[in-house]
């Protein structure tokens, strides 16, 4: 069984989670809730989420990769109710599907997501090498 690292929002009654890939340490996962619009203070002891920030507390869980709120569907894609992110829907002409093997595994994964966060953390000095 894989551990993922979550930040959990502090405020009272807020269900908000951010969980991030089991390959990001804790300086990587605090930095990566910050590029996602929470607001984590530099220690990590208190976080508030986007939704919180906007005044919504998430009260139901979904599908939002923010904030794990619910979503609805919209034209082309899926809103969260509670921060507001949009989440695309895949094109359908194939552009997203990869060749190599090795890539899909690392695609389905997020692999690739996971090596440009912490190539941009590591740049902005987020992220002890």
């Amino acid at each position: 069984m894989t551990l993922h690292r979550a930040v959990r929002c502090d405020t009272d009654g807020c269900l908000a989670l951010f969980v991030v890939p089991p390959q990001l340490g804790p300086d990587a996962a605090v930095y990566a809730a910050r590029r996602a619009g929470w607001n984590v203070t530099t220690s990590g002891i208190t976080a508030r989420c986007p939704a919180c920030r906007a005044g919504t507390p998430v009260l139901e869980r979904g599908d939002c990769p923010y904030c794990c709120g619910r979503t609805h569907h919209i034209s082309g894609g899926e809103r969260c109710e509670y921060c507001g992110h949009v989440e695309s829907y895949p094109d359908d002409d194939g552009a997203e599907l990869v060749d190599d093997v090795e890539d899909q595994e690392q695609h389905e994964h997020g692999q690739d997501d996971v090596e440009q966060l912490l190539a941009a953390a590591r740049a902005e000095g987020g992220v002890r090498p």
